[in-house]
């Protein structure tokens, strides 16, 4: 195989004009076209950065502003909360005021109604200690009649003791009067 220096220039020739055309007609327009596309894209980018900034920010002005208007509402809730607790204080206070005048009321009228009674029945305590004293003498004589039946003698209780002693008192009361 033989070197022909003819064909070999010539194929340099033709490899420098190809390299010029595809440079001119393909390589500058892609590059070019490349080029801008980056631009887009990096533009793209810097506006996504951007308005992503800007939305945090938004973001955190919007939430200082639900801060804000938290604290006011548990302020406004807390203020709120004191005037109902001081209604419901002064209602309550007012509440046991009418209570304790209508008891004291209550109880003036039953006083009064004890002493109508005690005025009323005092002319008749004489008649009501005999009959008193007459039961319970009776009853105690039926105890002892069926205590004796028994073959054992129950001992009165203190309570009925003292009845028949203060029943004696109040019969012996109106003698002195």
């Amino acid at each position: 195989m033989t070197v022909q220096i003819s064909i070999t220039v010539w194929t340099i020739l033709c490899l420098v004009a190809l390299m010029l055309i595809l440079n001119r007609f393909l390589f500058r327009p892609l590059l070019s076209f490349m080029d801008r596309r980056n631009d887009k894209i990096r533009l793209a980018r810097e506006e996504k950065e951007t308005a992503l900034q800007e939305r945090e920010t938004e973001i955190h002005r919007l939430e200082e502003a639900q801060e804000a208007a938290l604290r006011s509402a548990a302020a406004e809730a807390a203020a709120s909360g004191e005037r109902i607790r001081e209604q419901v204080a002064g209602s309550v206070a007012e509440a046991k005021e009418l209570y304790y005048r209508k008891l004291q009321e209550e109880k003036d009228l039953l006083a009064q109604e004890a002493v109508s009674i005690q005025e009323q029945l005092t002319p008749h305590m004489g008649e009501l200690a005999e009959l008193f004293t007459g039961k319970l003498l009776s009853w105690q004589e039926d105890m002892t009649i069926s205590s004796e039946a028994e073959s054992s003698a129950p001992q009165m209780d203190a309570a009925a003791m003292a009845a028949i002693s203060a029943a004696r008192d109040l019969q012996d009361a109106p003698e002195d009067r």
